[in-house]
């Protein structure tokens, strides 16, 4: 009899035995339940094209009727046994509302078989068919592999059932993926579209918002038990930013914005459905409820007073009071109401130091505040009572850590982190009921694009794999491309060829796992200058463009966003806060160190230097704190504007200059339309959009020395929805 034709999938370390059905990290067998190994076939003879939902629903599950959340949550395992590429990458990426791309380079192979003896089973072994099993426990037995990895001959029946205990019971183990505080994680949600979340107090319910497209959201209510949803809230033009249920869980509070309101507001809906009754304006995050339902604390941010309010709401009687109030640049984030009606915590501080954040505790009855956190941080954001002696909290200790799920224990003041993955952890719910969180976790995805500027529609895409491509990019003159890149769960500053190949990071070692970014390169390309963390506080260091010579440049209170006067003389970046005020400004440093000069005193950030040495093009805000910004020319010697381009711009970045310096090409993000690339002339007064991309974010760009093509940084934030338990 001719022997049997082997099949195979190669990528990186791995090796799909499609054959035998088993999945092969170097020379181990890697446990993968029999539909996790069927959805990893499925993405990976796409090779590297769209799959739909749809399409391995049909090819994993024919014929039968099952939910979607089996699909997610075999996605979701699969993401933790894959791990990440060489690059910090995951494997499997996910295209909001269209499916799942594997985003690695396979390579298929096809070989003759080799024939095995077979084994003698001495005695029977009992089996338990699949359908008996638990979902967990849903595991292919291990397979004796008969193609380059060597013959068991002779193998015995108590041999053989050991290592089918052995695997079944590895299995077991990695079908439940845990963190070090042993949190059993499941993914609730794929389509990365999410925009808020909130669970229910008993636990029973998740209601989520998605955002469908450049117009429309959704609000919606899960029942996880039964993983069926229905829609509280059909596609409307609104804009969802938290959500909240009251105690008895029968009405559902959110802050959002929409047509009649371009403020955030509070509103309220029934879970039944019907119509949202608007409450309140200037409501800002996600309000939390005293036990009893009858009062309600709320966060307001009133630019005209320059302050950060905690309120609280007497819902019956419709009164406020004001319980705490920050000035600005300080701000207060979600409250959150202690089990036993006594205190309402919050995370306060100023998010642009580099530890700048703590958590405080106010007292509903007087508004006494005490702080609970010794430790400062660079970021906290939602918080929740896990119980009367600790606090769940979505923080980030440094710049240069993720974002992640930590318990802050309120006896002592110390912290310990509960989640250890590579996505970024944004926002929160607990039910104390079931000892259930429901977060947000936030992946960028992103490639490079070169887009010619007099044919925009033929842009091409250079990047392949999952990306880490986080933002500034700039050509250097040999035609290099340098940009903030991602290695690991650090970020990097890295360079790769023009077409994508020989991408290696310069400063992993360097900065020792510091947070990087804004990088920029002087005109001859000889020196990249970037801000960073390393040391302590948000600075900004200057190296060789091989990675050799480190050195600070800056030791002020919080630097970004520099620029390189073209003679090398000066290095003008956004001071995060200018002395005596709470807004940023724009100053300078001499490159090789000193003394920092002031330029404006505007609202101003991003700046851009001419390349003849003449102007500072930045955004400019015209009443400090409101936006929308402008874009705006200034002497390179600082005082008033020159000029002050008309188009308002919803959300900015730094300006880049065509080599003529005749023209400056700007990204603009709006929440609710698709991104932008605008071309604006310094002798006109209007702007010109050059491309629009539906869908997706422009996360950085940068002219060619020959002024024909920009390079661009551009995908998506994916949002999702995790349940911890």
């Amino acid at each position: 009899m001719s022997n049997p034709r082997k099949h195979f999938w190669e990528f990186d370390q791995f090796r799909a035995d499609a054959t035998e059905r088993v999945l092969w990290r170097a020379d181990e067998p890697v446990a993968l339940t029999q539909k996790a190994f069927d959805v990893l076939l499925v993405l990976i003879e796409g090779q590297g094209h769209i799959v739909t939902k749809d399409e391995l629903m049909e090819k994993v599950w024919p014929d039968t009727f099952v939910e979607e959340s089996n699909l997610s949550q075999n996605i979701y395992t699969l993401r933790k046994t894959l791990g990440e590429t060489a690059e910090g990458e995951g494997y499997i990426q996910t295209v909001p509302r269209r499916g799942y791309r594997f985003a690695r380079p396979v390579n298929e192979v096809k070989e003759e078989a080799m024939t095995a003896p077979p084994i003698e089973i001495v005695q029977p072994v009992t089996t338990v068919s699949a359908e008996a099993l638990p979902v967990a426990a849903e595991v292919p037995l291990p397979t004796v592999p008969t193609s380059r990895r060597g013959v068991f001959v002779g193998l015995g029946a108590a041999a053989l059932v050991a290592l089918v205990a052995l695997g079944w019971l590895y299995a077991q183990r990695r079908a439940r993926v845990t963190t070090p505080n042993e949190l059993t994680l499941t993914a609730l949600t794929t389509t990365g579209n999410i925009m808020a979340t909130a669970i229910a107090p008993d636990g029973k319910y998740v209601a989520y918002a998605t955002n469908d497209n450049d117009r429309l959201s959704t609000l919606w209510l899960e029942e996880l038990v039964t993983a069926t949803r229905r829609a509280i809230i059909p596609p409307a033009e609104t804009r969802y930013y938290a959500l909240t249920f009251t105690p008895d869980g029968t009405q559902l509070y959110y802050s959002a914005a929409n047509q009649e309101t371009a403020r955030r507001s509070l509103f309220r809906v029934s879970l039944l459905g019907g119509p949202s009754k608007k409450l309140t304006d200037e409501v800002n995050l996600a309000v939390s409820f005293a036990p009893d339902g009858k009062q309600m604390a709320l966060r307001r941010a009133l630019n005209a007073r320059r302050v950060c309010v905690l309120t609280l709401s007497d819902i019956e009687a419709a009164q406020e009071r004001e319980l705490v109030t920050v000035r600005y640049p300080e701000l207060l984030y979600d409250p959150a109401w202690s089990p036993d009606g006594q205190m309402i915590a919050a995370a306060a501080g100023n998010p642009n130091e580099s530890a700048g954040m703590y958590v405080i505790a106010t007292r509903a009855a007087d508004g006494a505040s005490k702080t609970l956190t010794a430790q400062r941080w660079k970021w906290i954001g939602q918080v929740a009572w896990l119980d009367a002696n600790a606090l769940l909290m979505v923080a980030q200790p440094t710049d240069g850590e993720l974002k992640q799920l930590w318990r802050l224990d309120l006896r002592d003041g110390t912290a310990q982190r509960m989640s250890n993955d590579t996505n970024t952890w944004n926002r929160l719910s607990y039910s104390a009921t079931t000892r259930t969180i429901a977060a947000m976790q936030v992946e960028q995805l992103s490639h490079v694009y070169l887009l010619p500027v007099n044919e925009p529609k033929r842009e091409q895409k250079i990047s392949f794999g999952a990306g880490g491509f986080r933002g500034d990019i700039s050509w250097l003159p040999d035609g290099r491309l340098i940009y903030d890149g991602k290695a690991r769960n650090s970020a990097v500053i890295s360079v790769m060829n023009q077409d994508g190949s020989n991408a290696h990071s310069l400063t992993n070692a360097l900065t020792q796992g510091a947070w990087v970014g804004a990088t920029t390169t002087s005109k001859d390309g000889r020196y990249v200058v970037f801000a960073s963390d390393l040391g302590g506080g948000r600075h900004l260091w200057r190296m060789q463009a091989d990675g050799s010579e480190l050195i600070q440049l800056t030791y002020g209170q919080g630097e970004d966003h520099p620029a390189i006067s073209p003679d090398n003389e000066w290095v003008y970046f956004t001071l995060r806060e200018h002395v005596g005020t709470d807004r940023p400004t724009i100053g300078r440093v001499p490159f090789k160190g000193g003394d920092v000069q002031p330029v404006t005193t505007d609202f101003t950030a991003y700046p851009a230097l001419s390349p003849d040495g003449k102007y500072l093009a930045c955004l400019h805000a015209i009443e400090p704190g409101l936006h929308p910004w402008h874009l705006a020319l200034y002497p390179l010697t600082g005082g008033q504007p020159t000029k002050i381009f008309t188009h308002a711009i919803a959300t900015g970045h730094t300006p880049q200059w065509s080599p003529d310096g005749q023209t400056l090409a700007y990204s603009e993000n709006p929440t609710s339309a698709p991104s932008k690339l605008w071309l604006q002339s310094i002798n006109e007064s209007q702007s010109r959009v050059l491309a629009e991309f539906t869908g997706e974010r422009i996360f950085g760009l940068g002219w060619s020395h020959d002024g024909k093509q920009l390079v661009l940084v551009r995908g998506l934030w994916a949002t999702n929805i995790v349940l911890a338990r």
